[in-house]
């Protein structure tokens, strides 16, 4: 028998992408400077199509069947992780890491919140708390806003919208190939880097800069996709996003670390009363895992 993802095992592969994805920042701020994001995003995404792409050609099923199964929802998959690539691009190329990913620390909530809507997963009372908490957070790092981009704040804002959809979206019985969204995640990320670079300029971008734009969606999130998507299923909406702590507590270290960039005092605050509220939940499990039958 091949290898199998359960509820057990689905917590740790979860666990292990976040750690994946938390060297995209790293990746960006090596960039020269040189062009603008959208041409990041659009080597990105063409990193993420190839590597889908390579995954649905060496897999048992045929490319068009394993894209058919599910149709809509990978395409609805797909958008919203493009969407979500999207905008953690912009914001990251107006404001800090550390903040940006401590606002995307919030889809928990969001993820916890639609999944008591849509999928009546039940939502326990540490949760309800923590939210409390991270809202408290929130507004401490808000203090240290004024001389940040509005523009970056706005869209970071979104991020754990479309993190909190995504995962209730992977929350189905359909057994659908998970590298079938990556693949539209790429089509979906071109098109938007494509219209986008036209509109601002151009695609003149040095090449070092396509380099990391490419390795950033064909490794790191052309692996850590369908792991997560694979993974994600087995494992309850609130708790997936939970478990992506891994990013949020790696990326700004991995920033800071190589390129010096230093969060201010109040982001760091209340980035940790937020990642407080995150633990407590992790530690606290209320509510088991069910496989998806």
């Amino acid at each position: 028998m091949g290898f199998r993802f359960t509820a057990r095992n689905g917590a740790l592969f979860v666990f292990l992408a976040g750690t994946l994805f938390s060297f995209s920042p790293l990746l960006f701020r090596w960039t020269s400077g040189d062009g603008s994001e959208w041409l990041f995003l659009f080597w990105r995404s063409i990193g993420i199509w190839v590597a889908a792409l390579t995954a649905l050609s060496c897999s048992s099923e045929r490319v068009l069947t394993s894209l058919r199964v599910g149709l809509a929802k990978n395409i609805a998959g797909g958008a919203l992780m493009a969407c979500m690539s999207t905008a953690f691009i912009i914001s990251i190329a107006r404001i800090d890491a550390a903040t940006t990913l401590f606002l995307q620390s919030l889809a928990p909530f969001s993820a916890a919140l639609l999944g008591w809507l849509l999928l009546r997963e039940r939502v326990d009372g540490h949760t309800w708390a923590a939210m409390a908490t991270a809202l408290a957070g929130v507004a401490v790092m808000g203090s240290a806003w004024d001389d940040s981009n509005k523009l970056g704040l706005i869209i970071a804002a979104c991020i754990p919208l479309f993190l909190g959809t995504y995962t209730v979206l992977l929350r189905d019985s359909e057994r659908r190939n998970p590298v079938a969204q990556v693949f539209f995640t790429g089509v979906i990320g071109i098109v938007i880097g494509t219209v986008a670079s036209f509109i601002t300029g151009g695609f003149g971008l040095p090449v070092t800069d396509a380099v990391l734009g490419f390795i950033s969606g064909g490794v790191l999130l052309g692996i850590g996709l369908p792991i997560f998507n694979a993974a994600g299923r087995h494992v309850p909406a609130a708790r997936t996003t939970l478990l992506l702590l891994s990013e949020i507590v790696l990326a700004p270290f991995w920033v800071w670390l190589i390129v010096n960039e230093t969060p201010a005092g109040n982001t760091v605050i209340g980035g940790a009363i937020i990642l407080a509220a995150l633990i407590w939940v992790a530690v606290h499990p209320d509510q088991p895992a069910l496989d998806a039958a």
